[in-house]
């Protein structure tokens, strides 16, 4: 990730966030959009803790064939030490210059992990490269100017949410992934929207796991002090004790073909 350390209490963080309830819709959401077949290959770029890539296993069988990709080597040693399937595999690798032959893929898939990658262009670039002719493909990054989290302290809160958007490369990536993706060379077929909604300060929902998150990251550039960073958390538990917690995050959707 952009900026970030990435060691191994921060993939434990990370872990726990993709764990939620939240996210795991998030991944069956993905999954329905992808309507994988039997017999397919696929290749997850930033494959993270290799959740996804072990339902897009299930879902393309043993005639199939899944590849994860992550820069981190933590990541790719505990998604491969949870992998039991011998057509998935793990590796490391850069996104912007993978180590996978031309047309490889029936399905290319990146989620969350664009908004990190400096060059966007070389990632459009070798995420077609290796697609197969009539493969499909889907992007999906956030973009943190969508964020709505209720506070009474907006300043605090904006102090906070700009602090965090350095641990991106590009903090706003959805709003210029378009052209990106049709330099490239794909055909974008369809853009939308998967809104994470927490109206509840939930110890499983994917806001109150992304604090900790955060405020490691802040905590670590020394953007803040920990006094304003707790204050900031007692004051969304504070909220959700009186029922007024609210949360809106938008992860931006691209679909594309070859």
């Amino acid at each position: 990730m952009s900026g970030m350390k990435f060691d191994e209490a921060t993939a434990e963080r990370l872990e726990s966030m993709y764990l939620t309830p939240d996210l795991d819709a998030q991944r069956q959401d993905t999954m329905n959009r992808l309507a994988l077949k039997p017999g397919e290959h696929v290749v997850d770029i930033g494959s993270g803790p290799g959740f996804m890539c072990q339902q897009m296993a299930d879902a393309v069988g043993s005639s199939g064939r899944v590849r994860g990709i992550d820069l981190s080597p933590i990541m790719i040693d505990r998604a491969s030490d949870r992998n039991s399937c011998e057509w998935l595999s793990f590796a490391q690798g850069d996104a912007t210059a993978l180590r996978e032959a031309d047309q490889t893929y029936d399905v290319v898939v990146s989620v969350q992990v664009a908004e990190y990658v400096p060059d966007i262009q070389r990632l459009c670039s070798e995420a077609f490269r290796v697609l197969k002719p009539g493969g499909r493909g889907l992007i999906m990054a956030t973009d943190w100017d969508t964020v709505a989290w209720y506070t009474d302290d907006r300043n605090r809160m904006k102090r906070i949410l700009d602090a965090y958007r350095l641990h991106c490369a590009d903090s706003r990536l959805p709003q210029t992934l378009l052209p990106h993706l049709c330099e490239a060379g794909f055909t974008v077929t369809g853009v939308s929207i998967y809104p994470i909604i927490n109206l509840t300060w939930d110890e499983n929902c994917y806001s109150r796991q992304n604090v900790s998150f955060m405020a490691g990251y802040i905590k670590e550039k020394g953007s803040m002090g920990e006094a304003e960073l707790q204050a900031w958390e007692e004051e969304l538990r504070e909220l959700g004790s009186q029922g007024r917690y609210f949360f809106v995050l938008n992860r931006t959707i691209f679909e594309v073909s070859r």
